[in-house]
C-alpha cells in the first residue's frame, strides 16, 4: 500500500470491505486490474466463502500491484458505484494514503448526468433516433447489438456494448437469410416426423371407434335384460363413451392445428421484412416457434392403450369402462413377471400385478401404489435392483418408488413395503422420464439412475436413498427427448426419440467417452434398451413395415445378433417393454400379452 500505511490497518479495511462487497467482489477485482486467472483461482479455492473471496482478491491486488494505494482503491469503489463505502477507506484527516476526496466529489458532480444517461441508455436502449444518428455520440448507427437488440454507433460498440455480440447492420440480411435456411432445414425433419406419427395415430383412431361401437353394442344388449337394475349405470357408461369420443375430436383438432401451424410457419419463414432489424427479430421468433412445433409433433407417435371395456357377469354390474395405461413389465424371478398399470385416472393407483409369463391367468399377487399426481408419466426400470431381495423400481413425477418383495419358498409371494424417495434435485415443473437399475457383469446391483425431462444430468442413487453421483453429459449437446435408459457398470445407454442410433456414455462424475450402437436394418428405430450382464439388448420397431426386432451386441458399432423378429397388425400388438431373466427374453405388448424368446449371447 502507499508509503506510511500500516499493512495491519489495510487488512482491517479489506475485512470491512469484504463484508459489504459480496455481490461485487469480481467487479472490484477487475477494476483494480487483477488478472482473470487470479480471479478464477480465488473463485475455485474459496468456493464456499464469498467474503473470503473478496478479501483474497484485495490481498492479491495489494501484493501484485505496483502502486496499491488507498486512492486507487477509492477510485475502484467509485467506478463500481459503491461510493457508500468511501468512509471505510478514507481517514478522518487527509494525508499520504488518503482518498482524493475533493477530486472524487468533483468527478461525481461533473459526470453525474452522463452516468445516469449511460444507465438509462443500457436500460431503455437508444430508442430516440435523430436522422439515424446516436443521440449520445451523434454518430451514425451502423452497428447492431444482438445482446441488447439495439441499433448503436461505433463509439457505443467499443464502450457500453464492448462485451456484447455486435456486428454491422449491413450483414443483417445475410445473417437473416442463413437463419431462415436453418429454420427450413429444422422444419423438414419435423414434417417427416409428423408423417411417421400420422399413420399409427389414424390406426389408433380406427381401433378406438371399433371399441366404442362394441362397447355401445354390449351396453344396449345387456341393458335390455337388466334395464330395471342397471338403468342408472347404463347412462353413466354411455356418457363415458361419449366423453372418450369428445376426447378424440379434440385430438383431431389438435392434429389439424399442428398441420396448419407447420404450413403457416413455413409461409412466415419465406417473408422478408424491409427493415433488416425487424427481419432479424422476426427470424429469431420463428426459430423458437419451429423448436416448439418439433417437440409437439414428436409426442404424436405415442402408443395409446387407455380404453378398456370389461364385462362382469352375474354381479348386478354388467360391465365397466376404465381408464388404464399399460406401462411395461419387469422380471423378478425365473417365472414371475410384474406388469405395471397406470390407473391413476380411474382410482388414483399405480397397480402392480405379478403373474406367470407363460400363463398370464396365473396371478401371484396384486399391489396398488397410491399416487395423486395424474399428469406426470409413470416409468419403470426393466431390470430390478438387488439388495438381499429383488426390488422393482418405478418413477412418477419427482418421486421414485422402490418396491421390496417378500421371498417365501419358490417365489416372491407379496409386497413387503414401498419406499418413496423424493428426488429433490428435480424441479417441480419437471419429471422423471427414464429410470434404470444398474447391471454389473453377471450380477444385479443396488444402484439405479434417473433422468428428467429438463436436465443433462444422469443422477445415481442406491435403493437406500443415498445419492452416489451426478454424471453430466452436456458436453455432447442437447439430447432431446430420451425415451429409454440403460445402465451397466459405469456406462449409460440413451435412446433419443426418433433417432436411429443409441448413445453410450462412460465415466463416473462426468462422461469422458461417447460411442454408439446402430441397428443393422435401415428404418429400424430403437425404443428400449437393457443390459443382460453379458451384452446390450435392444428392442427396435419399423412402423412402415410393422416389424419389430430384438438385437444384442457386446461391443459398440452395429447390433449384429438378431434374437427375435416380430410383426404387428394392430396397436395392441406393438411391443412396449423388454425385460430378461438369465437366457430368456420377455417382450410385453400393449395388449399385455408376453412374447418369450431366448438364446442371449
Amino acid at each position: 500500500m502507499a508509503e506510511g500505511s500500516d499493512p495491519r490497518d489495510n487488512r482491517l479495511i479489506f475485512g470491512q470491505l469484504a463484508q459489504e462487497l459480496i455481490r461485487n467482489w469480481k467487479d472490484i477485482g477487475r477494476k483494480l486490474g487483477s488478472a482473470e486467472g487470479d480471479i478464477e483461482a480465488i473463485d475455485v479455492n474459496f468456493a464456499a466463502d464469498v467474503k473470503e473471496k473478496c478479501f483474497q482478491v484485495l490481498l492479491t491486488w495489494e501484493r501484485k500491484s505496483e502502486n496499491p494505494s488507498l486512492d486507487r482503491l477509492a477510485d475502484a469503489l467509485h467506478e463500481i458505484g459503491r461510493d457508500d463505502l468511501m468512509s471505510l477507506v478514507k481517514p478522518d484527516a487527509g494525508g499520504e494514503g488518503g482518498i482524493r476526496t475533493q477530486q472524487i466529489n468533483d468527478r461525481q458532480s461533473t459526470s453525474k448526468t452522463s452516468d445516469n444517461n449511460d444507465d438509462a441508455q443500457m436500460t431503455r436502449g437508444y430508442d430516440a433516433l435523430s436522422d439515424g444518428n446516436c443521440t449520445k455520440h451523434q454518430q451514425r448507427q451502423n452497428k447492431y447489438c444482438n445482446t441488447c437488440d439495439l441499433l448503436i454507433c461505433v463509439e457505443c460498440a467499443f464502450g457500453a456494448h464492448r462485451k456484447h455480440d455486435v456486428f454491422p447492420v449491413a450483414v443483417l440480411p445475410e445473417k437473416a437469410k442463413e437463419e431462415r435456411e436453418s429454420i427450413l432445414a429444422q422444419l423438414a425433419p419435423t414434417e417427416q416426423e409428423y408423417r411417421k406419427a400420422e399413420q399409427p395415430y389414424h390406426e389408433w383412431k380406427k381401433l378406438q371407434k371399433k371399441r366404442r361401437e362394441k362397447a355401445l353394442q354390449c351396453i344396449e344388449e345387456w341393458s335390455a335384460i337388466l334395464e330395471a337394475q342397471v338403468q342408472k349405470q347404463k347412462q353413466e357408461l354411455v356418457t363415458m363413451v361419449i366423453a372418450m369420443e369428445k376426447s378424440d375430436v379434440e385430438e383431431d383438432e389438435r392434429t389439424v392445428r399442428l398441420v396448419e401451424d407447420v404450413s403457416g410457419l413455413k409461409r412466415e419463414v419465406q417473408k422478408v421484412e424491409i427493415d433488416p432489424v425487424d427481419d432479424w427479430r422476426n427470424v429469431k421468433s420463428l426459430k423458437r416457434k419451429a423448436s416448439e412445433l418439433s417437440r409437439e409433433v414428436g409426442n404424436m407417435g405415442e402408443v395409446r392403450e387407455n380404453f378398456l371395456f370389461e364385462p362382469v357377469p352375474n354381479t348386478g354390474v354388467f360391465g365397466r369402462i376404465k381408464l388404464s395405461t399399460f406401462i411395461g413389465s419387469v422380471m423378478v424371478f425365473h417365472d414371475q413377471l410384474v406388469h405395471v398399470h397406470d390407473n391413476r385416472l380411474a382410482n388414483g393407483n399405480i397397480d402392480l400385478i405379478c403373474l406367470d409369463p407363460s400363463d398370464l391367468s396365473n396371478v401371484y399377487w396384486r399391489y396398488p401404489i397410491k399416487n395423486s399426481d395424474v399428469f406426470a408419466p409413470v416409468v419403470i426400470s426393466s431390470k430390478p435392483a438387488l439388495a438381499g431381495v429383488y426390488h422393482p423400481i418405478l418413477g412418477a413425477g419427482c418421486k421414485v418408488f422402490i418396491v421390496k418383495l417378500h421371498y417365501s419358498g419358490p417365489c416372491y409371494d407379496r409386497v413387503v413395503s414401498v419406499r418413496t424417495l423424493p428426488i429433490d434435485e428435480i424441479p417441480l415443473s419437471s419429471w422423471i422420464t427414464c429410470i434404470a437399475a444398474r447391471q454389473r457383469l453377471q450380477k444385479f446391483d443396488s444402484r439405479f439412475a434417473v433422468l428428467d425431462n429438463n436436465s443433462t444430468d444422469i443422477r445415481v442413487f442406491t435403493i437406500s436413498g443415498e445419492a452416489v453421483s451426478v454424471v453430466n453429459i452436456s458436453r455432447y449437446g442437447s439430447l432431446g427427448d430420451v425415451t429409454s435408459l440403460g445402465y451397466f457398470a459405469d456406462t449409460f445407454a440413451c435412446i433419443i426419440r426418433g433417432g436411429n442410433k443409441i448413445m453410450l456414455f462412460s465415466g463416473e462424475d462426468t462422461s469422458n467417452q461417447c460411442t454408439f450402437l446402430i441397428p443393422p436394418s435401415e428404418g429400424m428405430i430403437p425404443v428400449k434398451i437393457i443390459h443382460t450382464g453379458y451384452c446390450w439388448l435392444v428392442l427396435s420397431i419399423k412402423h412402415e413395415t410393422k416389424h419389430w426386432n430384438v438385437y444384442n451386441s457386446v461391443t459398440t458399432g452395429k447390433l449384429r445378433n438378431l434374437c427375435h423378429e416380430g410383426t404387428y397388425n394392430d396397436l395392441p400388438d406393438i411391443p412396449v417393454s423388454i425385460t430378461q431373466w438369465k437366457s430368456d427374453i420377455f417382450v410385453s405388448l400393449a395388449s399385455q400379452r408376453v412374447v418369450k424368446t431366448s438364446h442371449i449371447q
